[in-house]
């Protein structure tokens, strides 16, 4: 077998994230020795986060003719995604010709006809007011679940510091699998630096979407279809986190579930193991409640007093909403709700 210089192709277009951030070493690195609870801080929510193509790093330039990368092995020995290492980390490439992506793309994908065949991997959360159409509750079948990592929970889902944490955290060491919590089909495998850092977007055959967030490195390939329990990425750090964890989210229709209401994350089994139903119309008065939202930035010389007094409510009131005592000193930025 000659050995020569082989070309892959179509690399920059499809390139597998964002290979121009630095990228954790994995799963060599060594583990987590912080003895504290981890979270993630996402200042954005996935659903306004696009995914863009991602360009060269400067440090691979030479490697590269326009969208060529030039490598000196046998073609039989590239697996179908490469690791170039480099001096300030790891960059993972994966190997995608244009013919299979077009394959891809016209390909059903999982639950068609709930999803309207609305597929992309551009928007996180593209499907509108698809989820507000719906009048009745939904049976969603929950056979053959995998728990996609095994650990403590450090921050459940819920109101955080006046912000919906749309999932559940999980404490990861860096380099832990990750795995499929159901079978499906890769949607999205995307770098989001200010929040999520490297996240998958899964959707399944029940129709649920998954999502992971702050990985260390993903696994897989956008559109790539994987069993249930498949490691999918390695736990990380990345993005805006205090520490290692993976961010864990359910979705139908792009509207986020609570997934302590689906499983039992102490015992790592489903709390039904058949279905679970979605109750639209809770869901529905759930994210009305929140719309309906009101929230005041503290100022220089901003009092509780004055707040409430401006927004015509009472001083208990906006302690009990914002969950703070009457002598709490606010700070100026400090958002506080008022309705």
């Amino acid at each position: 077998m000659k050995r020569g210089l082989f070309v892959i192709a179509f690399l920059a277009a499809f390139s597998f994230f964002a290979a121009a951030q630095h990228i954790p070493a994995a799963p060599n690195t060594p583990l987590d020795s912080a003895a504290v609870d981890s979270e993630g801080d996402e200042l954005e929510e996935l659903d306004d986060i696009d995914v863009r193509a991602t360009q060269l790093p400067e440090c691979l330039a030479g490697l590269f003719s326009h969208d060529t990368l030039i490598l000196g092995c046998d073609l039989e020995l590239l697996p179908g995604k490469i690791i170039v290492r480099t001096k300030d980390g790891d960059v993972v490439y994966k190997i995608t010709p244009q013919s299979l992506l077009d394959t891809a793309l016209m390909n059903h994908h999982p639950a068609d006809s709930i999803y309207r065949f609305n597929w992309t991997d551009e928007r996180v959360n593209p499907y509108g007011t698809l989820f507000d159409s719906i009048k009745d509750d939904v049976r969603v079948p929950m056979d053959g679940f995998v728990l996609p990592a095994p650990g403590y929970v450090t921050s459940p889902y819920g109101w955080r510091r006046n912000r919906m944490h749309k999932g559940t955290d999980i404490k990861v060491q860096v380099g832990d699998s990750i795995r499929s919590a159901w079978e499906g089909q890769v949607r999205i495998v995307g770098w989001d630096p200010r929040g999520y850092g490297y996240f998958v977007v899964i959707r399944h055959e029940n129709g649920l979407e998954t999502v992971y967030g702050h990985l260390s490195r993903p696994l897989i390939d956008e559109y790539e279809r994987v069993p249930a329990g498949y490691v999918i990425g390695l736990g990380g750090n990345t993005g805006r986190s205090t520490g290692s964890h993976l961010h864990f989210e359910l979705r139908y229709l792009g509207e986020a579930i609570n997934p302590a209401n689906v499983i039992d994350f102490a015992t790592g089994k489903l709390k039904n193991e058949k279905e679970y139903v979605i109750g639209i119309k809770a869901m529905k008065q759930a994210k009305a409640e929140q719309a309906a939202m009101k929230y005041h930035k503290v100022r220089q010389g901003d009092t509780l007093s004055g707040i409430a007094k401006k927004y015509g409510t009472s001083v208990k009131a906006l302690c009990r909403l914002n969950k703070i005592k009457e002598t709490k000193i606010l700070q100026i930025g400090q958002k506080i709700r008022v309705r």
